[in-house]
């Protein structure tokens, strides 16, 4: 019992941190999107964030064989675009503590989507969990009185819908090739879902305001740190613990962002938009939980 705590000892201490170079990175991508144009910095995260990972299974002498080109593209619409694009634009006039935590309702909609498409059981307590999020979602969106960023609040649960989504096509997709490696296939949705973006770019005209150091420094994070780290350190942590725990430790993520931003920016979310938030983070570590206990025979 000793050694097998010694031996999750070193990945729980990755995934967490895993989570601080992610929570982080929403006070980073928040200042980013005042200096360049949410799919400008869309692109250099994703496509040269690729290119890292591609070095890295050079280097580690994996296979670049790419199966199911056309499904591994859809995949990458809905994380490049539909998640990471949407997260950016989000973030242009949505506050950071709020945008993080409405991100991940992730898991709400990819067990919703998990359940109408891959026939996935969800059970009464998982219910229970859900509602507890939907309410937190309502106590934020505060139907009685118009929010002033009510279209950023839209903008972040939908990131999440579509990283939902991108999660359900990475289920089937590893159904359809059970051997995949996942690094492999991070590399490639991020290199392909990068394509649309270099055209929706070159119609609509690049949005550049400033160019500086801090615009230098947090592009080199977001494609050093915030993916090929960032993902090494998530492999790593799936490889030696169950699913359900780093998806529970990942939660800290927008926990340290909402600090951060507080720190920073001396952002304080009004006491319904906290009691949602609580209650958000509160249903989905639950139902993490809940994921977690092994099925009844």
């Amino acid at each position: 019992m000793q050694n097998l705590k010694n031996n999750q000892l070193m990945p729980i201490f990755a995934v967490i941190l895993l989570t601080m170079i992610w929570g982080y990175n929403w006070v980073v991508m928040k200042q980013s999107v005042q200096l360049i144009g949410p799919w400008e910095f869309a692109f250099i995260r994703n496509f040269f964030g690729a290119l890292c990972l591609f070095f890295v299974l050079i280097f580690y002498k994996k296979s670049l064989k790419l199966a199911h080109p056309i499904y591994v593209f859809l995949i990458g619409l809905m994380q490049m675009i539909g998640f990471t694009v949407l997260v950016l634009a989000a973030l242009v006039k949505g506050g950071t503590a709020k945008t993080s935590v409405l991100t991940f309702t992730m898991p709400i909609w990819a067990n919703l989507l998990a359940f109408f498409f891959l026939k996935e059981r969800i059970k009464l307590n998982q219910c229970f969990a859900i509602m507890i999020s939907f309410l937190g979602l309502v106590l934020i969106f505060d139907p009685v009185h118009k929010s002033p960023d009510l279209y950023s609040m839209i903008m972040a649960i939908s990131s999440g819908f579509f990283w939902g989504c991108g999660v359900v096509l990475v289920k089937h997709y590893h159904h359809l090739n059970p051997k995949t490696d996942l690094l492999n296939l991070t590399a490639w949705q991020m290199l392909l879902g990068s394509i649309p973006i270099i055209f929706v770019i070159w119609f609509k005209g690049i949005d550049i305001y400033v160019v500086n150091t801090y615009l230098i420094g947090a592009s080199i994070y977001n494609i050093v740190f915030c993916n090929a780290i960032a993902w090494m350190l998530w492999l790593y942590g799936v490889k030696y613990l169950k699913t359900s725990l780093v998806s529970s430790i990942s939660l800290l993520a927008p926990v340290i962002g909402s600090i951060a931003a507080f720190i920073e920016f001396g952002e304080a979310p009004l006491l319904n938009e906290l009691i949602g938030l609580i209650l958000i983070l509160s249903g989905i570590f639950v139902m993490l939980i809940l994921a977690s206990r092994p099925a009844s025979k």
